[in-house]
């Protein structure tokens, strides 16, 4: 599986910032950016967390995915159906599925 967004990581010599790919911050030359491979690699190098995109915290998409997979296999355990838990989270029955086989590699019935 390819590297997300959400790990893809990389500092900037002049000011010694570590971002996500995709951050929201002004783009730096691209004479200036190192890759890192995580950030351990980049904080042993002497660069410090962004405090805009925070590669040192959790990602606001994987945090949205864990808890929602959390809240509908709670849901589905209760008995609801699939398309009711969608509903109550707010997102297509199509999506939940998906979010929970990337999640679980299992269908929601399965992992419930």
């Amino acid at each position: 599986m390819a590297d997300s967004p959400a790990t893809l990581l990389y500092a900037v010599r002049t000011t010694g910032v570590v971002c996500r790919v995709g951050c929201a911050s002004r783009p730096p030359r691209p004479e200036n950016v190192v890759w890192v491979r995580d950030l351990a690699d980049a904080l042993t190098q002497g660069f410090r967390p962004c405090r805009r995109c925070r590669p040192d915290a959790t990602h606001p998409q994987v945090d949205f995915r864990r808890r929602t997979v959390e809240a509908a296999l709670g849901m589905i355990r209760l008995g609801r159906t699939v398309e009711e838990a969608a509903a109550a989270l707010h997102v297509s029955d199509r999506h939940l599925r998906r979010l929970v086989r990337q999640e679980t590699g299992k269908s929601p019935r399965e992992a419930a």
